[in-house]
Parts: structure tokens; sequence; C-alpha cells
């Protein structure tokens, strides 16, 4: 059957990345064979040697920290992972477990002793680092999370109170985190395009190896059922009859901020015609001055009659030739 890699770490199967590594952090630090044990750890297999845990505990942080060992051991187990199996990008080779708990240990916590080396490195590390660039207190990787809006919001912007999860340092040593939600508010300019990245400095996860990171949430345009964006200019396309596009018509559309726009067409709406309606797009971010705007397109897809009566043919023969005879 092999171990548990999630029972050695003492989390369910569902724990995220996060719960993985807050796991890890707290049965190294409790179980660092050179912690002096003046209480012995109670270990999640406590019918288990002390050494023996681990090294199975740094196996099992070493496998599940790692995306692609993780889905391999989550579906074919321990036998899978170390046999090797094959994969729909080809054979993923067996894993062997280095046997080096102190390296992974080194690796996560940027030292090798679990006591004062430790709050050091994350208050002073270059001194620590004895010259090795890889141990450099670094910045966290962004948090990135998408922030979804209509495009009225685009429009005339808007205010977004958004949850998030982090890890947050609940000891001054700036040792030990736990997982908490917070609402932020995330200002929404108007016009703002789509894929922005609006930043919150600092506010991400908090780690004793590297600096706070930084929340990033990026803007998604969702699809609106009539108007299409291109920039700031509005694209909406209309069907009209053979008549309207013959003699003109007057059009009434309900604008994104939701006004009524009316449009006399006096034109004949011929294959590639637009009409453009200056100012009546979205807002142009940080453009100075005046607030200014992009345009409205308007196309047209023109319906035509599935069949015409045979007298209805002559009078449209008529006058078509009149039509014809007064443009020469």
């Amino acid at each position: 059957m092999g171990f548990d890699y999630y029972a050695i770490l003492d989390i369910p199967r569902s724990a995220s990345d996060t719960e993985i590594r807050l796991a890890y952090r707290k049965w190294a630090v409790r179980c660092h064979p050179k912690n002096d044990f003046h209480d012995v750890p109670e270990i999640p297999l406590p019918s288990m040697s002390l050494p023996h845990y681990w090294e199975l505990l740094n196996e099992a942080f070493d496998v599940l920290s790692n995306p692609l060992r993780k889905r391999i051991y989550d579906v074919y187990r321990e036998e899978g992972l170390k046999k090797g199996v094959v994969t729909p990008t080809g054979f993923v080779q067996p894993y062997v477990f280095s046997n080096d708990c102190m390296k992974i240990y080194k690796d996560f916590f940027a030292t090798y002793s679990p006591y004062g080396d430790l709050i050091d490195a994350v208050t002073n590390p270059p001194p620590l680092c004895q010259n090795d660039a890889s141990l450099v207190r670094t910045k966290a990787p962004d948090i990135e999370q998408f922030v979804d809006l209509e495009l009225s919001e685009i429009y005339h912007g808007a205010i977004k109170k958004m949850k998030i999860t982090r890890e947050e340092f609940i000891d001054e040593a700036q040792v030990r985190t736990k997982i908490v939600e917070e609402t932020l508010t995330v200002p929404i300019p108007a016009g703002v395009p789509s894929g922005a990245r609006i930043r919150f400095e600092g506010a991400g996860n908090c780690s004793p190896q590297s600096f706070p990171s930084d929340i990033v949430f990026v803007v998604r345009e969702r699809p609106h059922e009539r108007y299409r964006r291109e920039g700031a200019d509005l694209h909406v396309e209309v069907p009209i009859t053979l008549k309207d596009a013959l003699v003109g018509f007057p059009l009434e559309l309900i604008g994104v901020d939701g006004t009524w726009l009316l449009v006399q067409i006096v034109d004949v709406v011929h294959p590639g015609y637009e009409k453009v309606l200056k100012g009546e797009g979205l807002p142009i971010p940080d453009a100075d001055g005046p607030v200014k705007r992009g345009d409205m397109h308007i196309t047209f897809t023109t319906s035509f009659p599935d069949f015409i009566p045979k007298d209805l043919r002559g009078k449209f023969r008529v006058l078509f030739e009149e039509l014809y005879q007064e443009q020469l």
C-alpha cells in the first residue's frame, strides 16, 4: 500500500499548496533532529520513531509540494510515483527520494537550525546566507485574482469588494503564520481596459523566507448581449428590413449607460455601410482635460423577403426604372 503522504503531514487530501506548506513548517520545526525536545512532540504517526518520521515528513513534502509529483501520487499512489507512469506527454521517470532532509529544510526555511538562526534569517538575511545568493530573502510571487466586470461598470467605473485568502504572521518574531480571509476594496476607474492589473503592494502572503507578496486583481470583461468593445470604441450590429435600408428609418438604441439613443438614418444602407456616433463610446482612461470618450460604430444586416408576388414585382420594376432615370 505504501505510505500516505497526506497522513504524514496530517492534512486532508483536499489540502491546498498553502496548507501543505503550513503543515510542513509545523512538523519540521517540531521534529528537527537538533531540537532539544524538552517536550517530545506528538507526531501524527505515534507508532513510528521520530527519526523515521523526520525522513518521511521531508519525503512527503518533497512530493506534495511539486505539482507534477503530487498529481501522479494522487492518481497512482506511491507505487506509480516510484515506478514511473506514462502520461499523454510521455513517460515520467520514477521518483527517487534524495534522503537529504536537511537540504529540503534549508531550502524551505533558509537555514539549517530550528532556533535563533531562523529569526535572524528573516530579520537580517544576508549575513546568514554565507554568500549563497540562493538564500537571500526575496519577494514572494504575486497572488493574482480575476475581477469580472459588466460593460456598464467599465462605462461608469465601480468599487468592488473582493475576498482574498492569505498567510499572515501571528507572532512578533515573524516565524509562524495562519491563513486569514479578508475583503479588499478595489477601485475600478471608468474605461479600464480588459487585462488591466490593479496592484495592492505587500498585501499578500507573509513568509519567514520571503517578503510579503503583492495582490494583483486582473480585470476581465463579461460579454455584453449587444455591444462589443474595441478599446474605447463600441460596436453594435442592428438587423433591418429591405424597406428600412432603402428609405431610411429612426433607429432607437439603449446605450451601455441605460440611456436611449435616437438616430435618424436617412442614407441608403448599402453593404458595408457604417454609422459612427462620435463620443458615444467608453471613457478614455487618463485623458487630459475633460473626459474623452470613444465612438459607437453601428453596422447593419439587411433581411430580404423570401417571396415577392408577381404583381408587386412589376410595381418594383417600374419604381426602380424611375429611380435609375432620376440618377442619370
